[in-house]
């Protein structure tokens, strides 16, 4: 078991603390859907969940799992989630997990090129990362930005399909897959580019 430490950040904590409550379970179920679907985890897998809150995600993957969550949020420790600020690196060693998963989240990560890089160093060769960030073009995006409506979720950084792909490649990864999650309302997206958010199937060969 991981030691636990305590956030480097408490800003960075307290602005996601205020933030526990903000979900819509219509997303996320098909985000986690779609995540497994594409990192295709089985039984016996060690899994890690960064950013994964309570893991929720466990609902939508196999039994006899070995999961690890993370997440910077104080509100979700718990026996399996660790609370840690990931701008300082993953508190693991190298190769611990065939699976880790990055469902919204690098969009909020000020260290997102060292993260990548850190993910490579505890997968385990053969390795998959699957990591969903929101689509710079889907409409409500275009729209927020034409309006200048300022952001209130923390996103720090945001992802095309080309910046993506460079930033697996430049840590290491080969881009294996990609779809979109869902429409607005949450409905699946028919295809990738209408998703509200892409979610990326990286491999570490």
């Amino acid at each position: 078991m991981a030691k636990r430490v305590a956030p480097a950040s408490p800003e960075l904590a307290a602005f996601y603390s205020k933030r526990a409550g903000w979900r819509n379970w219509g997303e996320e179920s098909i985000r986690y859907r779609l995540a497994q679907k594409l990192a295709q985890t089985q039984p016996g897998h060690a899994v890690l969940d960064i950013g994964g809150r309570e893991g929720d995600i466990r609902k939508f993957l196999p039994q006899g799992i070995k999961y690890q969550g993370l997440d910077i949020a104080p509100e979700f420790a718990g026996p399996d989630v660790l609370i840690h600020d990931i701008t300082k690196g993953l508190p693991f060693p190298d190769g611990s997990f065939d699976r880790v998963f990055m469902i919204e989240v690098l969009e909020h990560t000020p260290t997102a090129f060292q993260t990548a890089g850190e993910v490579y160093r505890v997968l385990k060769p053969g390795g998959v990362w699957v990591v969903s960030v929101p689509n710079p073009y889907h409409f409500k995006e275009i729209i927020w930005n034409l309006l200048g409506v300022a952001d209130k979720w923390g996103h720090v950084y945001s992802w095309t399909k080309q910046t993506m792909t460079r930033l697996g490649e430049m840590n290491g990864f080969r881009r294996a897959d990609y779809a979109g999650t869902y429409i607005w309302p949450p409905i699946p997206a028919p295809w990738w580019l209408l998703g509200r958010s892409i979610a990326y199937k990286f491999v570490k060969d």
